[in-house]
This record gives C-alpha cells, sequence and structure tokens, in this order.
C-alpha cells in the first residue's frame, strides 16, 4: 500500500470551497495514493492513470481526495458536500453528479464498484486498493503458501478485509513475516540472513 502525505501550510479558520490543499488549513498533509492504474497527488493537484493524465473538475478533484484520504470508511453526504463545496447554494443533486462523473473518469461502474461504493442514503466510501506496498497481496500469499497450508484462512482474510486499507496491509505485513519465518525454519542457516 503507498500512502503517503506531505506538509501542508495553513492560513484562516475556514477553508474556502475552491481553495488549493496548501491553503486548507486542519486537514492535515497533501495525499499521495496509488491505486489500481491510477495515482492521485493532491499536491500537485494530479490524477494521472497509467502515467497518463486524468483530466477532472476540481470538485470533482477535491471529491476524490475527500474519499480516498479515508479508505474504507463512509463520508457521509453532508460532511463531503461541507468539505468540498462549503455547503453552499448546493444539493445532494450536485453531489450525486460530481460522483457519476468521478465513476466515469475512473471507468468505475457503480453496481459492481472498484473505487467508490455508494452507501444508500448516507454518503460514500473509496474502496480502491492501495499498491505499491512491499508486502505481499492476498493473492500472492495464497499462491506462495505462506506459512503452508495451514494459513490459507490468512490468505481468505486479507480478501474479506481488502475495503479496510489499513487492516488489509497490517494481514500483508503479518503473511509475509510468517512466510520468511517459514523459510528460516527449513532452510539451515537462514537464521543468520534475517
Amino acid at each position: 500500500m503507498t500512502l503517503t502525505t506531505s506538509p501542508r501550510q495553513s492560513r484562516g479558520s475556514r477553508p474556502l470551497p475552491s481553495s488549493s490543499p496548501e491553503e486548507r488549513p486542519g486537514r492535515g498533509e497533501a495525499l499521495l495514493l496509488r491505486f489500481d492504474r491510477f495515482e492521485l497527488d493532491e499536491a500537485e493537484a494530479r490524477l494521472t492513470c497509467a502515467g497518463q493524465p486524468v483530466a477532472l473538475a476540481p470538485k470533482l478533484f477535491a471529491v476524490l481526495c475527500e474519499l480516498a484520504r479515508t479508505p474504507g470508511r463512509l463520508v457521509t453526504k453532508n460532511a463531503l458536500l461541507d468539505l468540498v463545496w462549503g455547503h453552499r447554494f448546493v444539493t445532494e443533486s450536485v453531489l450525486k453528479s460530481a460522483i457519476s462523473e468521478l465513476r466515469a473518469a475512473l471507468d468505475d461502474d457503480p453496481k459492481t464498484p472498484r473505487y467508490i461504493e455508494t452507501v444508500s442514503r448516507r454518503g460514500y466510501r473509496f474502496i480502491g486498493a492501495a499498491v505499491g506496498a512491499p508486502a505481499q497481496s492476498a493473492a500472492a500469499v495464497e499462491r506462495n503458501g505462506a506459512g503452508g497450508s495451514g494459513h490459507s484462512a490468512l490468505a481468505a482474510l486479507t480478501a474479506l478485509c481488502r475495503s479496510d486499507a489499513a487492516l488489509a496491509g497490517l494481514i500483508r505485513t503479518l503473511a509475509a513475516t510468517l512466510e520468511r519465518e517459514r523459510l528460516s525454519s527449513t532452510i539451515p542457516g537462514a537464521e543468520c540472513l534475517s
């Protein structure tokens, strides 16, 4: 999983709807996230797909950043309206249209979402699996047999938790550690390599 941040500057007491990440106080850090073929770089206001820029209107970019900032967690409609539009003269239909346009840009199907999941009458959740972590994926864990046949449950648990990026990352790290321990216990002298 690759989720990194960089410092932001803080100015004023409330963000303006059109402000850049550096001008938005209280939001912490600029987001840098890789998921599937995409890279989202909030500090540079850029979304790329396989290295090619993806054109997004500023509000659509802001919606994606707010969702991606909390992967696997519900972001309510009101929270998105406040964070992106400052809840000024907009209704939920504006947000619904923005989500629809964002899904089109990401080639995401609302019926079988890969990146943005709708939580009926409540809001939206970013479910894109972050990539770029050195730890193994659930498929690689199962393919490589982490810890032997007794750990197929670990691979299944990782697959079930993929919508919670932090938990899935922790499980992948545990699986990689178990695999290293298994290898060091089966190869004479391997414990010296660690």
